[in-house]
Order: C-alpha cells, then sequence, then structure tokens
C-alpha cells in the first residue's frame, strides 16, 4: 500500500491562531515587554520557523490560480509605497506594519494551499467553528462586553466578535454538508446567530443578509434539501429565543429599531465616507498616502478610518489604488470561477462564502488590517494544487513520464 501523502499539521493551526489574534498585545492580560508586547512579533516567528521546518515537504509544488496572489501583493505594496507621500504628519509606521503582516499571512496560506488545499481549508474552517464556541461561551459568561452591553470578548470589539459569530454559522452550514447533513452540526446555528444579535452589529447582519442571497443565487438550492435543516433550525431558534431572548430583547430594540430606524444613527459611517469621498475627488489618482484620510480629516483619535475598504483605498491610493483593489478581487473571483465545477470542493466553497462575508464587512468597519481574513479565505477557495502535467522524456518512444507544471 502506498504511503498517504504528507499534508500540513499543527502548523495550519498556528497559521489560524497568529491571524485571528490580529493586534493582541500583552498590555490586555496586564504585561508590558517591549517588542515583544505585540504578541503578532513571536506569532510570526513561530510561524515562519513551523514554515521553514516542512519546507522540504513543501517542495516546489505549483499552485493553479496562484496569479491572483501577486494582485493581492501588488495593492499591499503600492498602499506601503503611498507611505511615501502621505502628509508629513500622518504616523505609517504602524500602518506599514499592518500591511506587512497581511502580506506575511497571505504569503503563508498560499504556501500551504499549494501544497494541500483543502486539507488547510478544511483545518482552518473547523478551527473557525471551535472559535465561535469560545468567542460565544466568552461572551456568554459576560466578560468582555462593550460599555453599552454589545457582546464581546477576548479583547476584540463587537464588530470582530459578530465576525467570529457569522463564521460559525458558515462553518456549520459547511460540516453539515460535509459530514453527509448530519443535523447536530446545525445545533450551534441559533447560538451564533443570538451572539450576532447581541453583538449589535448592524453592518454585521446586513453583511450576512448579502451573503446569504450570493448563496442562494449561486447554489439555488431545492426545498427538499432545505426543508429538514430549516425545520431543525426553527425549533432550536424558537428554544433560544423563548429561553435566552428577553436578556437582549431591549437592547436589540433600541440598537436595531429605535436608534437606525427610527433615529437614522449611522455611528457616523455618512461622515466617514462622504469625507473620503471628498479626498478622492481632491486627489483623485494618486489619494492623499497611507493613513492619510486620518491626518487630514482629523476627526478625533476613534475616526482613525473609514470603516469602507474601497472607499479607504480611495481617499488614500487614489484611481490607481482602486484599479488594484478591483484588480485583486477580479483576479481571485476568476481564479475561482475557472476551477472545474466537478474539482471544486466543499471547502473550497465554504472558504469563498466566508470570505464574501468578511469582504462584507469591510465595507461597514474595520481597517486594512481587519480586511487580512478576507483575502486569507478568498486565497484558499481560489488557489489550489495544479494538477500534474506530462511530458515526453528521453529517446523517441520511451513512455511518459508525470512532472509538475
Amino acid at each position: 500500500m502506498a504511503d498517504a501523502p504528507a499534508r500540513p499539521g499543527l502548523v495550519v493551526i498556528l497559521l489560524f491562531l497568529t491571524a485571528l489574534a490580529g493586534r493582541f498585545t500583552l498590555t490586555r492580560l496586564g504585561l508590558n515587554v517591549p517588542v515583544l508586547n505585540d504578541v503578532r512579533v513571536l506569532l510570526y516567528l513561530v510561524v515562519i520557523l513551523a514554515l521553514l521546518l516542512e519546507a522540504h515537504r513543501i517542495g516546489s509544488h505549483a499552485a493553479a490560480g496562484g496569479y491572483c496572489l501577486l494582485f493581492v501583493l501588488a495593492l499591499l505594496g503600492y498602499q506601503i509605497l503611498s507611505a511615501s507621500w502621505a502628509p508629513a504628519n500622518a504616523v505609517t509606521g504602524p500602518m506599514i506594519g499592518d500591511l506587512c503582516a497581511v502580506g506575511f499571512l497571505v504569503f503563508a496560506y498560499y504556501t500551504l494551499a499549494k501544497w494541500a488545499r483543502d486539507h488547510v481549508t478544511r483545518v482552518t474552517l473547523c478551527c473557525f467553528q471551535a472559535a465561535a464556541w469560545v468567542y460565544f461561551l466568552a461572551a456568554a459568561s459576560g466578560r468582555g462586553h462593550a460599555s453599552n452591553g454589545r457582546w464581546a470578548a477576548l479583547g476584540g470589539g463587537p464588530n470582530v466578535f459578530v465576525r467570529v459569530m457569522i463564521l460559525g454559522v458558515i462553518t456549520a452550514l459547511y460540516l453539515h454538508v460535509r459530514s453527509g447533513r448530519r443535523i447536530h452540526w446545525l445545533i450551534p446555528i441559533p447560538a451564533f446567530l443570538f451572539g450576532a444579535l447581541a453583538s449589535g452589529s448592524r453592518g454585521g447582519i446586513v453583511s450576512l443578509a448579502i451573503t446569504a442571497a450570493i448563496a442562494a443565487v449561486a447554489i439555488r438550492p431545492s426545498f427538499t434539501v432545505l426543508a429538514r435543516p430549516l425545520g431543525v433550525l426553527a425549533i432550536l431558534g424558537t428554544i433560544v429565543a423563548v429561553t435566552a431572548g428577553p436578556t437582549i430583547a431591549d437592547f436589540v430594540q433600541t440598537r436595531f429599531i429605535d436608534s437606525t430606524l427610527g433615529q437614522g444613527y449611522t455611528s457616523d459611517r455618512d461622515v466617514l465616507f462622504e469625507y473620503a469621498i471628498r479626498l478622492f475627488w481632491q486627489r483623485p489618482l494618486l489619494g492623499t498616502g497611507l493613513n492619510g484620510f486620518h491626518a487630514i480629516s482629523d476627526l478625533g483619535e476613534g475616526e482613525r478610518y473609514v470603516h469602507n475598504l474601497p472607499l479607504s483605498v480611495a481617499a488614500e491610493g487614489g484611481f490607481a489604488g482602486l484599479v488594484l483593489l478591483g484588480l485583486a478581487w477580479y483576479s481571485l473571483w476568476r481564479a475561482y470561477r475557472h476551477t472545474p465545477a466537478a474539482s471544486r470542493s466543499v471547502e473550497a466553497q465554504a472558504a469563498a462564502y466566508c470570505g464574501i462575508f468578511v469582504g462584507a464587512t469591510s465595507l461597514f468597519s474595520g481597517d486594512y488590517f481587519d480586511a487580512r481574513l478576507m483575502w486569507i479565505l478568498l486565497i484558499l477557495a481560489a488557489v489550489r494544487p495544479a494538477p500534474p502535467t506530462y511530458i515526453l522524456g528521453g529517446p523517441i518512444g520511451t513512455p511518459w513520464t508525470r512532472a509538475s507544471v
């Protein structure tokens, strides 16, 4: 019996923890260690070491659709370059570090994806499911809530929390499908949706609706397929609503209905968007440069970025930045669509919808670094190990031999 092909193991989990941790600092634990205070320094060094140890297994595998990585890195590189024409008072160092971190994470996942994409994606999606449980239980215990009662956990804000909750929903659906549609994988979904509502993130809920609409159009599932899981979810949702709903009913009424629909409260997103558009029209070609929005707008420490990825790129990178952003998205979509339908795995499809959701949330919250999960998940959806090809070797008449592209 032939030996099973080697697949990445612990390095995938380490890389996931590194990506999820974000800007977590030791000060949140009451510690202050220079340099190592930013846990990214230590985690990235560990990931680099793990990748080096696996280098002999990764080898020179080629990747189908790997060209999309170049466009993502080109966008990140251009944003770093834009620091050279940023305003004199713009603090660009931390943002350059963030963009370099995104590039490292994307490249590391690409390196693993061209080796064993489906395995890497499967482990990553399962890690998101586990993370959703950890975040939910931490928030349900009352730890990490924002001052206004919005649910959050582990040092992240409500907008981070809602992303983890909805990714937990999508990965639960993935595990349900992959397991042969076993019902028990649907059990966490009502709890995670409850957590998403408790976060008070209106952008997260809208992003879920956008993702669901795209999935409905793309998949077009039949009623016979949906009937059983929808019935189970309806029962579980009713139980959650009856038992836990009253604890946040007033909060949901105030946050989603009274403030949003009644008073038109937008958390100043309209002000930020309008100012970003104004800066774009003032410097349409190259933009204001990295962190130029915060340096010029001077809207306060709490409004350091636009909370909308395309508008932020437009304001700080101009038309050139928007073209690179569009090319990055288009190349990822093209690489995914050019995968033969028969070989498009359920892991790739789940990663695509997770990436679409995170991308949708980037229209309402977050900065360049907060978009890292979008790039990672879309890379996992688009890139895959290249199929072997055959070349004619040796004298005429000798058999074809396998070789990697």
